[in-house]
């Protein structure tokens, strides 16, 4: 069911997620995890890292891919690790126990509605007069609306075992305004998926 999955280089995904920053303040995430995965046995964590092509040849975007992270990385990071800090765990890239990895995607949707007007006929008496009457819709023009929608996908993999455990994934619609405070609208889709994280609840009921 559960898988790890390679990513391309953050920066390669930087209009991505740029884009993606202007997501609608989301209000509920996706999440599915191990439910026999004891989640408080962990206490250390560290970001995922793609392994290095063994091949001597790279992809030229690979290759061409600079040293430090974009902005939008470091936003991610930073939301990620406030989270995580925040459900007791302690980073450590050293030897941490989990591996935490993030995505995000952006795709074009369109709605597509007909838009109805309405024509009344009937029929009645009125003294000396008659008048016909009939009501009855009359599809007119179509309506389409094209728009982007931007996702955020978090992985939490236990690393020893090389296997995920956790999973969470919030959408929203792409807005201008938000492309103004990309940080916030990062550290807003962040905090929603981490709503539901496991230890967050199982810590309740200890």
């Amino acid at each position: 069911m559960f898988s790890v999955k390679h990513v391309k280089p953050l920066t390669l995904l930087a209009t991505a997620m740029l884009l993606l920053a202007a997501c609608a303040s989301p209000k509920k995430a996706n999440i599915d995890y191990d439910k026999n995965v004891n989640f408080s046995q962990y206490q250390t964590f560290a970001f995922y890292q793609a392994p290095v092509a063994a091949e001597p040849e790279q992809n030229a975007a690979e290759a061409a891919t600079p040293s430090y992270d974009p902005l939008t990385d470091q936003y991610f990071k930073a939301a990620i690790t406030r989270e995580m800090t925040a459900l007791g765990y302690r980073f450590d890239e050293q030897a941490p126990q989990l591996l935490v990895n993030y995505s995000t995607n952006v795709e074009n949707r369109e709605d597509v509605r007909s838009s109805p007007f309405r024509v009344n006929a009937g029929y009645g008496l009125f003294g000396r007069n008659s008048a016909l009457s009939l009501g009855f819709p009359i599809f007119g023009g179509v309506e389409t609306t094209r728009y982007k929608v931007g996702s955020v996908l978090i992985d939490v993999i236990d690393a020893s075992a090389n296997r995920l455990i956790w999973q969470g994934m919030v959408e929203g619609k792409l807005t201008s305004k938000a492309l103004q405070q990309p940080e916030q609208a990062i550290n807003d889709a962040v905090a929603v998926i981490y709503q539901s994280y496991p230890t967050r609840l199982s810590s309740k009921a200890e």
